[in-house]
């Protein structure tokens, strides 16, 4: 029996993502993938709790997530793309290892801006959306194109993979969709104070300046 693997491209109706739109002159912002037609084990990298953009890592989506908790919809183009027993399980570990790796992964804010301002370079253990959907499935063995995962942008997606196309619309009107609230909604739906949101940003920034800077010094000592 032949397995899949759907990528999701979408346009969240948060400020950040107008920006990434705007700057990248672009439909779409988001990009993440799932490794069901239900899109029920769907996963991204982007903000950790509705109430604070600024903090990120992987997490596992959902009609809620996606759509904020607002009553908007959001257009989506889903692509489902062939792929063997084995490149499924190679995709599912890689996915897995990073959710529940003790050395958290965290969203890349750095890289972000670099889409933006066209400076563009890695770091440790953190992705932005399209770098970690592209770098899933090259690690699953898909061979889609030359470019390396943290210089495609979820546009570059639609256009590497455009032959897999499966649905395009709106969200809430996909047919397979699962409207079932989960725990990884829950917590990504709760509110915490102002002063802990505060703190947790500072402390999250610091992080990823620091891997940053420890891969460029280990590059100096190189």
């Amino acid at each position: 029996m032949e397995k899949y693997v759907y990528v999701i491209i979408s346009r969240t109706p948060t400020s950040m993502g107008k920006i990434i739109r705007k700057f990248l002159k672009g439909k779409y912002n988001h990009a993440s993938i799932s490794l069901d037609e239900k899109l029920s084990k769907m996963y991204s990298f982007c903000r950790l709790a509705v109430t604070n953009p600024l903090v990120g890592g992987i997490i596992r989506e959902s009609v809620f997530t996606l759509t904020i908790g607002v009553k908007d919809d959001v257009p989506i183009i889903v692509y489902r793309i062939p792929v063997t027993t084995e490149q499924y399980e190679l995709i599912s570990k890689f996915i897995y290892d990073i959710y529940n790796d003790k050395e958290v992964y965290y969203y890349n804010f750095i890289q972000a801006l670099g889409l933006i301002s066209k400076k563009k370079h890695a770091m440790y253990k953190t992705y932005i959306c399209s770098e970690f959907v592209m770098e899933t499935l090259r690690q699953g063995g898909l061979k889609l194109t030359t470019l390396e995962s943290y210089k495609i942008t979820p546009t570059d997606i639609s256009e590497i993979i455009g032959e897999f196309i499966y649905y395009s619309g709106n969200l809430k009107d996909y047919p397979f969709i699962q409207t079932i609230k989960t725990k990884d909604d829950d917590r990504f739906f709760c509110k915490t104070g102002l002063l802990y949101e505060g703190v947790h940003t500072i402390r999250h920034f610091w992080r990823v300046i620091s891997r940053d800077r420890n891969i460029k010094r280990g590059r100096r000592l190189l």
